[in-house]
Parts: structure tokens; C-alpha cells; sequence
């Protein structure tokens, strides 16, 4: 039987956010949260426009990288990225 995991990755976590029996659910779940990094990313660019060139930058990046809507494509290392992994389990 696979399952698919839905979760997030950074440089110092791995947090598994959901668990699905189909790809179609496990993708409905995985856009919700790239959208949810997505809008917190663009929060902080907003509430930390007077910081330094170099946050703005990273922040810019990190914004385009999450507008990627394939979960296979998507990169956004080393900051919070979406993952789906299919894993085989034993019933």
C-alpha cells in the first residue's frame, strides 16, 4: 500500500504536516501549504522593508521559489520547502 506524506523541510527541520491515500489529496494539501509559506513569506518582506539589501534579496528569492506549483520541481533550499514523498507501507 503507498501512502503519500505531505510535510515541509529547512535547515534545521522536518515537519510532517499530513498523511494521504491519494496523490490528488496529498497535492490538494501540499499547495495549501506552499501558499501558507508563501503568504508568511511575503508578510516579512512587508513588516521588514527598511531591513538590509541582502533579507530583501533572500526574501524576493524565496518568494519566486515557493510560486513553483510542482511539488516535484520546487526548490527552495536551504529555507522551508514543501515536500510530497511517496512511501510503500505494509497493511
Amino acid at each position: 500500500m503507498k501512502v503519500f506524506i505531505v510535510g515541509d523541510h529547512g535547515p534545521e527541520h522536518n515537519s510532517i504536516r499530513s498523511i494521504h491515500r491519494t496523490r490528488k489529496g496529498a497535492l490538494k494539501e501540499w499547495n495549501k501549504l506552499r501558499v501558507e509559506l508563501l503568504r508568511d513569506a511575503i508578510s516579512m518582506l512587508k513588516r521588514n522593508k527598511d531591513d538590509g539589501r541582502f533579507f530583501r534579496e533572500m526574501m524576493k528569492r524565496i518568494i519566486k521559489n515557493l510560486g513553483c506549483k510542482d511539488p516535484d520541481k520546487i526548490d527552495n533550499y536551504p529555507h522551508e520547502t514543501p515536500y510530497i514523498h511517496e512511501w510503500d507501507v505494509k497493511e
